[in-house]
């Protein structure tokens, strides 16, 4: 009986071995399994606190309602070449102009015009000699209900010399309207009218 037990050990010890020694490669991976269901959604967090009220800013300066226009500024291709009626004839000459639209311009106002030189407005018309070749160079304007026309031309010393109707730069102009009746005061007071300046610090200074 304990030779069969031995016997049989023996054997059951070698098929173990045999099927050990047997073993093959690892076989290839499996499918990936269905993706699983979504958990349930995470509860909503906390609403953070309100910010500080910004400060208020600082009131402004009241403005003055008799001081009306606008600072513009006119590329130079902005002019365009018009034929402009000569005075008592019926001869025309040709100009450059621009046309500023403004509702505050009418026949009860009255407006000064700038034009820009370096650092200074200069009243307008303008008309400039130069020393070294005798050239001139005028910058005009003129007014309509609506409207603030302004003029531009440049012509060489020679007499029939070449004549431009645009300048080669930009320019930017400034006009205040204002009504007839403060022009009064403003003469009454020796403002100097060809001061830009002069005029706008009078105006608001002074409300009617």
């Amino acid at each position: 009986m304990n030779k069969f037990y031995r016997v049989l050990s023996v054997v059951t010890l070698t098929l173990s071995v045999a099927l050990w020694s047997c073993k093959g490669d690892q076989g290839p991976v499996g499918p990936a399994g269905a993706t699983g269901a979504q958990g349930a959604a995470g509860t909503n967090g906390t609403n953070g606190k309100d910010g500080t009220n910004g400060t208020n800013g600082t009131n402004g300066k009241d403005g003055n309602a008799n001081v009306k226009g606008s600072e513009v500024t006119v590329k130079a291709s902005d002019w365009k070449t018009i034929d402009a009626p000569g005075l008592g004839t019926g001869s025309t000459g040709k100009t450059g102009t621009f046309v500023v639209t403004d509702a505050n311009i009418k026949a009860t106002t009255f407006v000064f015009a700038y034009v820009k030189v370096g650092t200074q407005f200069i009243a307008l018309p303008r008309v400039v000699i130069k020393e070294t070749d005798g050239s001139t160079e005028q910058v005009n304007f003129g007014i309509e209900t609506g409207k603030l026309n302004l003029y531009y031309v440049s012509q060489t010393a020679a007499i029939g010399g070449s004549k431009s109707y645009a300048p080669q730069t930009d320019l930017v102009f400034s006009y205040v309207v204002i009504e007839k009746s403060n022009l009064v005061n403003l003469q009454a007071e020796g403002v100097n009218l060809r001061s830009r300046d002069a005029v706008l610090t009078y105006l608001q200074e002074h409300k009617y």
